[in-house]
């Protein structure tokens, strides 16, 4: 069993989040969402760490979790402080999944990473802390920023592997607390996520209570950020792999027999001659939320055991017996 996520305080269409529920993610899943969150360019992170960094992100869900989504013994063995960055990576993607499949969150995108982001705390005001949140700084920045439609949504996550302290909690709260605006509109949501990483099953906690309206007020180009959760497809090789991902995607192989791709409506949208103007921007990002839109009931029927599918259009196929790399023997 995957383990249960406990949902409270959202509000208005979000209130039926609320309670316990079953994680339904599979392995291919996190793998997917490890893949989609962290740098904000492929090129970058190839620069940094070399070009194996998808498949070092691939390793690490099949080394440390089991097909249950359970943590292994290898995961199990590890030194505490090599612990705590498995599980900070492994809480992002968790928290990915979360957004996009309870909350249909098309993007998750780690803005302060923009080019075009300024933060605007010109007024010198603390947020108003939440119930239960500790007073943030004006420094202080979420994780994300979610993408659903009209609406904009933040979020701080924490992956653990203990459940959080009260002190641990406030602070999370405080961090969500302290955007009050993204590009003018006032968050729907601001949540606070814990992915705690067990042998007897991944156990989440998210939370959303009533926040105020002050804060820090942050801005950016919407196309950019859009572009930036595409940027494994921009920064490389796309071939057809149709016999692995079937019609409509693109992408490649990132591992033996582990491909990873987009629909093929929406590279192209994205591909195509770069918008000049404000405008022609904007524009361009109602486009893809056009497809996105259209296209969702075909993305959730092209999930299986061996699939995973996001909202976005991308699409990981994990063809591995077992979920393991196939190994090649010498004869």
């Amino acid at each position: 069993m995957a383990g249960n996520v406990e949902v409270s305080d959202f509000t208005g269409p979000f209130a039926t989040l609320n309670g316990t529920s079953s994680i339904t993610a599979t392995r291919s899943d996190i793998i997917r969402s490890l893949l989609e969150v962290g740098y904000q360019s492929r090129k970058k992170a190839v620069r940094k760490v070399g070009p194996w960094r998808a498949r070092m992100l691939v390793a690490m869900a099949t080394g440390y979790l089991d097909r249950s989504l359970n943590t292994t013994q290898y995961f199990r063995n590890l030194e505490q402080t090599e612990k705590v960055g498995v599980s900070f990576l492994l809480g992002e993607a968790f928290t990915h999944w979360f957004a996009q499949d309870r909350m249909d969150v098309e993007f998750l995108v780690h803005v302060a990473g923009l080019e075009s982001t300024v933060w605007d705390t010109s007024s010198n005001k603390l947020a108003a802390a939440k119930p239960g949140a500790s007073p943030p700084s004006l420094k202080s920045r979420p994780d994300f920023v979610g993408f659903r439609r009209l609406e904009r949504h933040v979020f701080e996550s924490k992956g653990r592997i203990r459940r959080p302290a009260s002190s641990a909690v406030s602070k999370a709260l405080g961090q969500v607390s302290a955007l009050s605006s993204v590009n003018g509109t006032q968050p729907t949501t601001r949540c606070a996520t814990f992915f705690m990483l067990r042998a007897s099953g991944t156990e989440g906690r998210v939370i959303d209570p009533e926040g105020g309206t002050t804060g820090a007020d942050v801005t950016f180009d919407e196309w950019e950020a859009v572009t930036s959760a595409y940027s494994f497809f921009l920064d490389g090789e796309n071939s057809g792999s149709v016999d692995a991902m079937g019609a409509g995607y693109v992408g490649r192989e990132i591992e033996s027999d582990v491909y990873f791709g987009i629909d093929k409506k929406v590279l192209d949208t994205i591909t195509a001659e770069s918008p000049a103007t404000a405008d022609t921007r904007r524009k361009r990002v109602d486009e893809v939320f056009e497809i996105l839109s259209h296209r969702a009931d075909f993305y959730r029927g092209r999930r299986e055991d061996d699939a995973s599918t996001g909202l976005d259009g991308t699409l990981l196929v994990d063809r591995r017996p077992g979920g393991i790399r196939r190994r090649h023997l010498r004869g």
